[in-house]
């Protein structure tokens, strides 16, 4: 255990040497973390002893509302705010020797939510894509756990004069928005966020009415004593807010990568009366994310359009590679992904002569992430706009 005078230098940043993160927050992240006092790490500890003491004691972060916020740290005397025992449970720090304490919700009229706020360093830039990311732990005594967890920016300091709940629009959540209920261990909630040049704030807590929540009730795990208190508390730690080029560099473990194997399936029902002409119109090959050769359905679809342009041998086509925005973002950082749209159509011209089709008959054309077949912000949309369309050739 380390004297409180060590203590005290670890969390004034004087020990900064911390374990990377095997995923996607790395050592830039912390180099260009937005987020001042990030692990809480810069704190004054002398007088640390109950709940309800962060801000007096740590400094730049604030309640967004009148209920108290937590700090704990390693060495405590008062077993109210230690690490790694303490009142609510025993957890390590995920980074450093300190972390704050988040109620996200509770059915104790005694015990209110609270909300962590901070001013960021600089404002967001505009246009600009940043990963949002914070661990929490639920609380070994906690007898519910739930969703609803996660991150506002604001354009302004955010200060409710009451212990009530803020309810908002998360810019950032878990991307499935589950139940956060591991307890032996710390989670990550990231995700994404385009910057408007405006954002200064950051805010995070439960944000979402208790009837809309999704909420869960815990078993005491074994070994631990003490009664479970009628709330969600999460320990919480490693606030970052950094800028990337594309989202695979925010994620936050391997589970929540970008979907790769999500191929969209044409809703396009073909009639008799269409022509071949409208049925090339509507044609299209669709792909995985990053992949660039067809699937068995997409080698139906070009063996298809083979048979058309035999039985149309004055017709050329024009062949049309396309890329959603998160692949085009990706070939900004791995040179093998970019231009994806023209690999994606140089492969299937090969593939229309696999079908016994001359290349002079057909023409290529790439127009990458510029021309998207849905503008919606889901794993749907996106897959919609990896694709190869195409055009006859008058």
């Amino acid at each position: 255990m380390i004297n409180e005078m060590n203590l005290r230098a670890a969390c004034a940043g004087v020990i900064a040497v911390f374990v990377a993160s095997s995923f996607g927050v790395s050592l830039t992240a912390q180099e260009d973390n937005l987020v001042p006092n990030s692990s809480f790490e810069n704190s004054n500890l002398k007088k640390l002893k109950g709940y309800g003491q962060l801000e007096e004691f740590s400094e730049n972060w604030f309640a967004g509302t009148e209920s108290l916020l937590d700090l704990f740290a390693e060495g405590m005397k008062s077993e109210k705010v230690n690490i790694p025992n303490n009142l609510y449970g025993k957890q390590d720090a995920s980074e450093g020797v300190c972390y704050a304490g988040l109620r996200a919700y509770s059915k104790d009229t005694r015990m209110f939510r609270n909300y962590y706020e901070v001013e960021l360093t600089t404002a967001l830039e505009k246009n600009q894509m940043y990963c949002v990311s914070f661990d929490i732990s639920l609380s070994d005594l906690s007898r519910y756990s739930v969703n609803g967890i996660g991150a506002v920016l604001s354009d302004r300091k955010i200060e409710q004069g009451n212990q009530g709940i803020i309810v908002r629009d998360m810019d950032v959540k878990h991307h499935g928005n589950k139940v956060m209920s591991l307890y032996d261990g710390w989670e990550t909630i990231c995700g994404t966020t385009i910057g408007t040049g405006e954002e200064e704030y950051l805010m995070i807590g439960g944000f979402e009415k208790d009837g809309d929540m999704t909420v869960e009730k815990i078993k005491r795990p074994s070994g631990i004593s003490g009664p479970q208190l009628n709330h969600a508390y999460y320990y919480l730690d490693n606030v970052k807010v950094f800028p990337i080029s594309a989202k695979s560099q925010c994620a936050c473990t391997r589970a929540d990568e970008v979907r790769t194997d999500l191929v969209f399936g044409s809703s396009v029902v073909l009639s008799e009366s269409m022509s071949a002409e409208d049925i090339i119109g509507v044609s299209a090959v669709y792909y995985a994310f990053l992949k660039r050769n067809p699937t068995g359905t997409g080698q139906a679809t070009i063996s298809q359009l083979a048979d058309m342009l035999k039985e149309n041998p004055s017709w050329k086509l024009r062949i049309i590679g396309h890329a959603d925005e998160d692949e085009f973002n990706e070939g900004k950082i791995n040179p093998r992904y970019r231009e994806l749209g023209a690999k994606r159509a140089a492969i299937v011209v090969t593939k229309f002569g696999d079908f016994g089709i001359a290349a002079s008959r057909l023409v290529t054309d790439s127009r990458e992430d510029l021309d998207p077949a849905s503008t919606r912000d889901t794993d749907i949309s996106r897959a919609k706009n990896r694709r190869v369309t195409f055009e006859i050739i008058r």
